[in-house]
């Protein structure tokens, strides 16, 4: 390899080997560091590395992307130098890799095609882009551009690497060796995945479809059991209000043991920003947690988010965004709704049918015709519950 094109792909491999470990801290701090400060590249809505590091886009089989680009600029600069490193005594059976610029040409050019497949998924799906992560597609770009022998094609290029790798396992000792390797890389693999230890937000985003999914009764937006249920539970609730955290892991208990139960959730924030019948400015974001949930019904996810919003208690919309990342919403589509006027409105008649039941204090519950401030215990609203007809459901169901 010429000399020249040794010591800019050397460079570019080193620039973006620092990019590549600056990710790896911005990923570790935005997933396992709790008091960890925005990184530097968190510049503002549209380009945040932090909010991308979160989401379950940001790893594959397991692994951060980052440790995988990490991965990928090393086995370039070992590819670089191995026409040298072949030369020291013990090391001579790197002579296997013969045409080094066309592995690394290659290699790079895979790398940047994925890359633009993460840059669509960034700004399309995730609605924020990771400048680091895509001066790295650049560089990748540059060195398949550096790398290329300008004299064949790009499917000679192939042909030679494809080539050399089916000449090289024909030797027993290789064979062996990549055997081996192959075998650790997938047991290494098998273990990210399924332990999730480097990627909390996917075991994050499992536990919280796990918890979602056995409560599949829903009937539509805001209602929960059975279509034909005798026994209809109302529930007035403010996400910022931790009686009502606790009545909504309990009403959930209930749609579990109970076959012939419904329950509607009706939203009544509790701060002057929308409800104008307070007095004091009361639960800082209630209003605005309650447009994201009334959003979230649009994409039939109202339940999701009302979880999310109890289990996660958001402090502003950035952090709402940063979990319905999770999930999997229309992010563009989630934030456009939850600003909408027909949200507005449907907060506001929320607060009006509130009022006309005399309701003001969360979490207010009605079963049947039964009103209740509150739950002291699961077990005296359960007995409640079966009070008013509800119906246990047998053991095999």
């Amino acid at each position: 390899m010429k000399t020249g094109k040794r010591i800019t792909i050397t460079l570019l491999s080193l620039l973006g080997l620092a990019l590549a470990i600056e990710l790896c801290i911005v990923y570790y701090n935005a997933n396992f560091a709790i008091d960890a400060q925005p990184s530097i590249c968190a510049i503002n809505e549209s380009m945040d590395c932090d909010s991308v590091a979160k989401t379950a886009y940001s790893q594959f089989l397991g692994v951060p992307l980052s440790l995988w680009g990490v991965c990928l600029y090393l086995f370039v600069l070992f590819i670089n130098f191995v026409d040298k490193l072949k030369n020291i005594k013990f090391l001579g059976f790197l002579g296997v890799f013969k045409n080094p610029s066309s592995y690394i040409f290659c290699i790079t050019l895979l790398s940047f095609f994925i890359s633009m497949g993460l840059g669509y998924i960034s700004v399309q799906k995730i609605n924020s882009i990771c400048i680091f992560c895509f001066l790295t597609y650049f560089i990748d770009l540059i060195i398949a551009l550096v790398s290329k022998d300008w004299g064949k094609s790009i499917v000679e290029e192939i042909k030679i690497s494809i080539s050399d790798f089916i000449e090289a396992i024909k030797v027993k000792r290789y064979a062996l060796w990549f055997t081996l390797l192959v075998l650790l890389g997938c047991s290494i693999l098998l273990y990210t995945t399924t332990t999730n230890i480097l990627t909390p937000q996917i075991a994050k985003r499992n536990e919280m479809v796990r918890f979602m999914n056995e409560y599949k009764d829903i009937v539509d937006g805001k209602t929960m059991g059975k279509t034909n249920a005798t026994v209809i539970i109302e529930e007035f609730i403010d996400f910022n209000c931790g009686g009502c955290f606790m009545a909504n892991l309990y009403l959930h208990r209930i749609i579990s043991e109970f076959e012939n139960v419904k329950v509607t959730q009706h939203i009544l924030p509790l701060e002057q920003t929308c409800n104008h019948n307070m007095k004091f400015e009361g639960h800082k974001n209630s209003c605005l947690k309650a447009q994201y949930a009334l959003a979230a019904a649009k994409q039939n996810k109202y339940w999701q988010m009302s979880d999310l919003l109890f289990a996660e208690n958001p402090e502003d919309e950035k952090e709402i965004i940063e979990h319905a990342r999770l999930l999997d919403f229309d992010i563009k589509k989630l934030k456009e709704d939850a600003h909408s006027e027909e949200i507005k409105q449907e907060i506001t008649d929320s607060i009006k049918l509130a009022d006309s039941k005399d309701i003001s204090v969360t979490p207010t519950i009605y079963v049947g015709m039964r009103k209740t401030l509150g739950i002291s215990s699961y077990p005296s609203f359960r007995q409640l519950v079966i009070e008013q007809g509800g119906k246990e459901k047998t053991f095999n169901e």
